[in-house]
Order: structure tokens, then sequence, then C-alpha cells
């Protein structure tokens, strides 16, 4: 079985190099050049210079361990993903890898522990699809709807298998949506200080934090019970104050100004 996947995925532009080092990351990622080398038979001379290629087409994508020697780790482009690039054009061939690549995948058994960083705004888009779709219990997310409507398929599937959902946005979504959503007071403050903001806590137990604002995008994953209950209550207690602000608007802006920028201002 294995020899007719390599032979298919060579079909499909990829060296026999690039076939194995996929595979390996499948089955276990993300993991530095050494691991890959001893996990997919690939001469350790060769892993690296095949890695920049594979990295460069978005087959695969670089992880920092957060460590200070910042050494790089590298998970695959979820294979779901993959097969729908090569679908357009030759459909009879992804039946055999989809059942391949279903049997090695381990996605969302990923252990996010501590913390690693992501460089790249696709690449930390489809790491909190993979978040989403492994979610159990309950999703906090608040973002803005650039990014949110790019997650809602995997919101709809988590919504639609019983997990609670709780969302805000800083900008009108375009339609309703099943689960309980709230929208962010909208004016120079919220497009100033949450620009390129996405925050999302997955079964209180992990975090996605992603930052695209100024330069390459980048988020972080974590697990540590710090940051997991500080970002669960930082969107909880957006919600309460976006409440208020639209249940007593008028009497807001009588004593802090239209856009609360005598309260916002401050500081």
């Amino acid at each position: 079985m294995t020899a007719n996947v390599l032979a298919t995925l060579k079909k499909y532009g990829f060296t026999e190099y690039e076939a194995k080092i996929y595979l390996a990351l499948l089955q276990r990622h993300p993991m530095n050049g050494n691991e890959i080398a001893k996990q997919s038979g690939v001469p350790s001379p060769k892993v690296y210079e095949t890695l920049k290629r594979m990295n460069e087409r978005t087959v695969v994508f670089s992880v920092s361990d957060g460590s200070s020697s910042n050494k790089k780790l590298y998970s695959p482009l979820p294979y779901e993903e993959l097969l729908s690039v090569m679908e357009a054009e030759f459909e009879e061939d992804t039946a055999l890898l989809n059942g391949y690549f279903q049997s090695l995948s381990t996605n969302l058994d990923v252990d996010w522990s501590e913390l690693y960083h992501i460089t790249g705004y696709a690449a930390s888009l489809d790491t909190l699809r993979e978040l989403i779709a492994g979610a159990d219990s309950n999703i906090y997310i608040s973002g803005w709807t650039a990014e949110l409507s790019q997650l809602e398929g995997e919101l709809r599937e988590a919504h639609a298998r019983g997990v609670k959902i709780v969302s805000i946005s800083f900008d009108p979504i375009p339609a309703p949506v099943p689960w309980h959503h709230y929208k962010h007071h909208e004016g120079p403050f919220s497009d100033r200080r949450h620009v390129g903001e996405l925050s999302c806590a997955i079964d209180d137990e992990r975090v996605f934090i992603l930052h695209s604002a100024t330069g390459e995008a980048h988020s972080v994953i974590s697990s540590h019970a710090a940051l997991v209950r500080t970002t669960v209550n930082y969107i909880r207690h957006d919600i309460y104050v976006n409440q208020v602000v639209s249940d007593f608007h008028e009497e807001l802006a009588a004593k802090y100004g239209e856009q609360f920028e005598k309260l916002l201002d401050r500081f």
C-alpha cells in the first residue's frame, strides 16, 4: 500500500523525498529535521532542502517551539486540503489517497502543550480549523468577520455535534449563526486597538491567538492553564461589557461621549 501511495503522490508533483516526508509528518507532528529524517528514511543532508521546497509550496509549514534556541519544527498541510487541490484535475486518484491518509493522520491528536508559535496567516487558520474540528465541549471565539467567515464551516459542524459555541465579532457578521453570538461596539476604539486580533479558547484546555495587524501574520497555541483562563475571561468580559453598552448606550454616551472617548482614552 505504501508503495502505491508514494507512486500516486509522485504523479501529482511530489518527489520521492517529499512524499516520504509528508507521510511521516501525517503520522506524527510537529517534528524537527532530525526526527523527520529518522521517521521518513530521507537522508539527513536532503531533509532541510526538501522541507524548504515543500514550505514554499505550502505542503508543510514551520512551527517554532518557543524556546530560546527558536528551534524549527514542521507540520503538514492537512490532508483534506491537499486532496481538494488534487481533486480539481485528478478525481479518480483521490480515493486511494484519502483512505490511506485517514489511517495515518493524527491531526486531531496534536499535543499543543506549553507554547507554540506559527508563522503565516494561512498556516495559522489551517491550524485553528484543526483545533475547532477536535473540540469536544465548548468554544469561545472573538475576532473579525474576515477570519470568522473562513472558520464558519468548522464552527457549524462543531455546533451540530453538540459543542457549545459563544462568539463576539468586532464588525457585523453577514448572516445569523445558530450559536450565541454578540457584536462588539463599533468605533475608532475597536478599529485602533483590536485590528488583526483573533482569540479562541477550546474545551477550557487550549488557546489560540492570532495577530495579523502588522508584518507577517503569526499565532500562538498553548494549553497553559493561566493563558487559557485569561483568554476565556477576556472573551467573556468583552461580551458582558458590550451587552451593557448595547442596553444602556444613551446613558453611557451622555456620560462618556458618543464614542465613549472620555473613558476609553484614559489609557
